[in-house]
Order: C-alpha cells, then structure tokens, then sequence
C-alpha cells in the first residue's frame, strides 16, 4: 500500500486565494489605539451632562457613561470605563472627532 502524503497536492488549472492582508498595524499599534479611545472615555466623565447629552452620542454609552458617575468603587468604575472605551471603538470616526472637540473645548 502506498504511503499518504502529508499535505494536499493542489491540481492542476486550480486558484488559491491569496492570503489575507491585516490591516498593517501591529498588536502594539492597535493596543495603544485602544487605550487611547479608552483615556478618551475616561476624559469623558469630566464633562457635564448637558455637554454629554449635547453630543448625541448612542442611548448606550450615555448610560454607561451616568453610570461610571454613580460608581464609587474603584474596580466597578475601572471596569465601567474599559466599557465605556469599548464602546467608543464603535462609534463613527466623525462621532470620536465631536468627543475629541468638546473635551479640547473644555480644556480650555
């Protein structure tokens, strides 16, 4: 009996699909990305809620973001705001660019 190869021989006239391309950015890019959309989200606790409501962000992050406030134990409100920077990963960039706008504004 003939012995097995241990790889598939492709056939002839047969397309392998390329290999998929990453986005170029390495695990260190996108971790530093994520921290700072996170620092983002923690600066966003210092803004008043009518500066927050005024920024028609979604019902979700409003929420998460009043109950980062109510929070008073450091590792509930630690937690609160990595879901807070979780959710601003999904935001639009024009949405990110309107957080980053008025906390530049307050900063002031």
């Amino acid at each position: 009996m003939a012995r097995k190869t241990g790889y598939d021989v492709p056939h002839h006239g047969a397309e392998t699909a390329p290999p998929e391309v990453e986005e170029g950015r390495g695990r260190s890019a996108r971790k530093r990305a994520t921290q700072e959309l996170t620092s983002l989200g923690e600066e966003l606790l210092t803004l008043r809620p009518e500066q927050v409501g005024a920024l028609a962000l979604p019902e979700l992050l409003e929420e998460a973001v009043a109950e980062a406030r109510r929070l008073t134990s450091f590792g509930a409100k630690r937690r609160q705001i990595l879901f807070i920077g979780k959710l601003i990963r999904k935001l639009d960039e024009e949405q990110v660019a309107a957080i980053r706008k008025a906390l530049e504004l307050r900063r002031r």
